[in-house]
């Protein structure tokens, strides 16, 4: 099995040297990185003094590809949890706080799966004594690669879904002062006008002008309540 190499790169990828090719791989948690070394036709771990053969190389694939797997499926039960909120829009605070977080991790986790199939894919072309041997576990980076990407497009499905929802709420919010604006202007204007302190004020020498007044912002209120109430029946 390789050992932990001092290598500091944090992506996988096949490179090429003067007198040999070699392919890193990063897994998941970058906590052990591996290097492998093919020069003539032989395989080598980490250097050219520790030959070994396809079977730890392999190894090696299947278990980072297995590593990727359950990463993949975390993430799938997460986003699956917050997807309740299409049916649910209470429950969207916890989204709202990790979505920065989870778009992070989905998008290095993507391009790491990104630079470990086109390690696969160069090596199977670089070595074809490997080639039937990567053929599955490149196949499989590949829907891994696939599906992060959908991963990503979700996380952002679900963010625009419940920015949708905050606009909606404000916008109603705004609807509902602008009303309660419009319909309390002209009763503003009623009890401005009447409430001046002048002689020969309108009505003012009536016994029921109070009466008559308030019937008059009654009725006013009411026809501008239904007209407010027909334009929005017409705008649904």
């Amino acid at each position: 099995m390789s050992e932990k190499t001092g290598q500091k790169s944090d992506i996988s990828g096949y490179f090429y040297t003067d007198s040999y090719d070699y392919i890193y791989l990063v897994t998941d948690g970058s906590e052990q990185n591996y290097k492998f070394i093919f020069k003539n036709e032989k395989i080598y771990d980490g250097d050219e003094n520790k030959e070994c053969d396809s079977s730890e190389f392999i190894g090696v694939i299947k278990k980072i590809t297995s590593e990727f797997r359950n990463k993949i499926l975390e993430h799938q039960a997460e986003l699956e949890t917050y997807e309740k909120i299409y049916t649910n829009r209470k429950d969207y605070t916890k989204f709202i706080k990790k979505h920065s977080i989870l778009k992070y991790e989905i998008r290095k986790f993507q391009n790491k799966i990104s630079h470990f199939y086109e390690a696969l894919v160069i090596c199977q072309t670089e070595q074809p004594a490997l080639k039937k041997q990567l053929k599955n576990y490149t196949y499989e980076a590949g829907l891994f690669k696939n599906v992060v990407t959908e991963y990503a497009a979700r996380v952002e499905d679900i963010y625009a879904h419940i920015q949708g929802i905050k606009n909606d709420k404000i916008n109603r919010n705004i609807y509902i002062l602008t009303m309660i604006s419009a319909l309390l202007l002209p009763l503003n204007f009623i009890t401005s006008f009447f409430g001046m302190n002048t002689s020969g004020l309108f009505l003012s020498e009536y016994k029921n002008a109070t009466t008559i007044v308030s019937a008059f912002m009654l009725v006013t209120l009411i026809i501008l309540a239904i007209c407010f109430w027909l334009y929005d029946k017409k705008q649904e």
